[in-house]
């Protein structure tokens, strides 16, 4: 199957999927805007090597074959309490580049989680058309075995469908999986973690390896020190994703994701680290 422009479009969707599901794509809130109208970061230290450090901004370029079509942005902004439970909150921007026929794609994620990273509060909203946002929002009781889930669109606050769904373990979303990751890529074991994806819950599973190694991407000089892990997703990511994945990050204390590597039907998708801003951090040179 030839590389068309509308191949290029299935592949980013992809990527979207993978990045916040798998890496790596709510409680009530009382305001449904609040993915779009995030604080915006605040710089302030959290421990030198926390993966939850305040301020941190990474950003990434998404790449199919020679194409390069999209990037991503990801944030850590505040912390704050929610229900009682201290939370980290986290945004990231998912943004075709200018350009690419047929494809305009344009997503923000917002999420609270605690600090094992499992998930307070989740919404994301598609900001294509500024006047017409759809979102999605989970929120979660984990006392009652809750978890509850509204769609609508936003800035006209139209409530489309709404509803719950049992829950009885812990969940994590898009955003959290992603720091839960990074938590735990150097220890040598295998997690089975719960997702949920379409208000259900899903398992992704890790296979931590502590496999040290190196990757060479174009924002540094020289080879940046690495662990690999990889893994798989229990369900199907949208636009023929695959659910396999590889993922190197720095090896240090930061955890930051230097490379990221999906299955698609169509082939390979490329996520590579091209800025970052985390006070202090420089990446590890390979030896």
């Amino acid at each position: 199957m030839g590389i068309t422009p509308r191949n290029v479009l299935l592949c980013f969707g992809s990527v979207v999927t993978a990045m916040l599901l798998i890496l790596l794509a709510p409680v009530s809130s009382s305001n449904t805007l609040e993915a779009k109208n995030a604080t915006e970061v605040v710089f302030e230290f959290s421990g030198e090597d926390d993966q939850f450090f305040l301020g941190e901004e990474l950003q990434y370029n998404v790449s199919y074959s020679i194409f390069d079509i999209g990037l991503v942005k990801m944030q850590i902004l505040d912390t704050a309490v929610r229900n009682g439970v201290k939370v980290f909150k986290a945004k990231a921007y998912l943004d075709s580049y200018s350009g690419i026929p047929f494809v305009d794609l344009h997503q923000v994620f917002y999420s609270e989680m605690d600090a094992d990273a499992y998930s307070q509060f989740f919404v994301t909203h598609n900001t294509s058309k500024p006047t017409s946002m759809p979102y999605v929002k989970y929120s979660y009781n984990y006392k009652k075995n809750k978890m509850y889930y509204e769609i609508g669109v936003d800035p006209i606050g139209e409530i489309i469908r709404f509803g719950e769904e049992p829950i009885f373990e812990q969940q994590l979303d898009g955003l959290s999986l992603f720091f839960y990751a990074r938590q735990h890529f150097k220890q040598v074991r295998k997690y089975s973690v719960p997702v949920v994806v379409n208000e259900k819950s899903y398992k992704t599973h890790f296979n931590f390896m502590n496999k040290m190694g190196s990757q060479d991407i174009d924002a540094v000089k020289y080879p940046v020190a690495t662990i690999e892990f990889d893994g798989t997703s229990d369900f199907t990511g949208v636009f023929g994703l695959t659910g396999y994945f590889q993922g190197y990050f720095s090896n240090d204390t930061a955890g930051i994701p230097i490379v990221a590597k999906m299955k698609v039907i169509l082939g390979s998708v490329h996520v590579e680290l091209i800025k970052w801003t985390r006070q202090g951090w420089i990446p590890p040179h390979a030896n």
